[in-house]
């Protein structure tokens, strides 16, 4: 956790130095100042004591006004709030990094600039330590207020149930043990790759808190919801040129590796996509048509896919099309990796 070196600024709000936080929210933010206003509106709702809360906001190293909003925000803030500069932005790690150790209480519960948190947030994440918990994943919804417009390849997130991932929207930690596991990885290539988009350091960190002993927990009353984020095919594309680091995650996380289907399928989908690349071949190599019933259980699922999202019934053969080719560059993608780090996921 060396990002606190790298803090050339701060600012802090009038109560900062009265505040007696129980928990800690962190947020770290990189050009997307126009959503600091809501966000921050979101956190100062919260509906514990004032004095109870802090809110420890970073950014990231911006090149736009974010310095100049988020600043501002926090000065005029009622609640007790701080806010960090670094100079220069390697990834969301250092910056929540610095987020943990600017923060005073025991707990720490970590959001995106993306988010919305609801007023029970804190309230819920704090009820959830009960005990000897270590990290308590939350719910994530999309944002009610834009899901009716949400695009085909616009971008929210949804988190119902557990999952290995405990994703960065709703994460929370015990300070010790956070601490114990040496927070975000800042450095490993697998995490933190050439293209600059990081990858699964949230599902590594909330392992290694439960592989040094900790414990997790997860609560849906702790609700937050995701921006509906306006999107591209070709952001699409990258997203499946991703999922080629999850044989290196699934090495590096046993929670992960058991969450795949059977072992080796990221998801129920992505089998039946194999399952009709399979038929495909054997129709091929056999010249016989019946291997191709091996691909209705993908095409089936992904008509209806298709259906829902697009803006109309006359789009959606163009949007099946792009989908089909998104689930060739995401098989091609893991078929690399699971050469790559010798561990199979298709």
């Amino acid at each position: 956790m060396g990002a606190a070196s790298r803090v050339v600024g701060s600012v802090r709000s009038a109560s900062w130095d009265d505040a007696r936080p129980t928990i800690s929210a962190v947020v770290t933010t990189f050009g997307r100042s126009s959503l600091l206003t809501g966000l921050v509106a979101a956190l100062e709702a919260q509906d514990l004591d004032p004095l109870q809360v802090e809110l420890v906001l970073v950014d990231n190293g911006s090149t736009d006004d974010t310095w100049a909003v988020l600043s501002d925000l926090v000065a005029r803030s009622p609640l007790p709030a701080t806010a960090l500069r670094l100079a220069d932005n390697h990834g969301p790690a250092p910056g929540r990094n610095a987020g943990v150790a600017a923060s005073r209480s025991p707990l720490v519960a970590i959001t995106d600039d993306d988010c919305l948190p609801t007023p029970g947030w804190l309230r819920h994440v704090r009820l959830a330590f009960a005990g000897d918990v270590d990290v308590v994943q939350g719910a994530v919804h999309a944002d009610p207020a834009g899901l009716d417009d949400l695009g085909p390849w616009d971008h929210t997130i949804w988190v119902t149930a557990p999952t290995p991932f405990f994703e960065t929207c709703n994460v929370s930690y015990r300070r010790r043990a956070f601490e114990r596991a040496g927070g975000f990885d800042e450095a490993d290539p697998l995490l933190h790759p050439p293209s600059g988009r990081a990858f699964g350091e949230d599902a590594c960190l909330a392992w290694e808190v439960q592989r040094t002993g900790g414990k997790a927990a997860f609560t849906s009353n702790a609700l937050v919801h995701h921006r509906c984020l306006p999107g591209t095919y070709a952001r699409w594309l990258a997203d499946q040129r991703q999922l080629g680091r999850f044989p290196g995650l699934a090495r590096r996380s046993p929670l992960v590796a058991r969450w795949l289907t059977h072992g080796v399928f990221l998801s129920p989908a992505s089998a039946r996509f194999d399952l009709a690349v399979v038929g495909v071949a054997a129709s091929v190599g056999l010249r016989a048509r019946w291997p191709l019933l091996a691909t209705l259980p993908w095409a089936r699922r992904r008509w209806g896919n298709a259906r829902h999202l697009a803006r109309s019934r006359r789009d959606a053969p163009a949007v099946l099309a792009r989908l089909a080719w998104s689930d060739v560059v995401a098989l091609g993608s893991m078929a690399a990796g699971s050469v790559r780090y010798r561990r199979v996921v298709l």
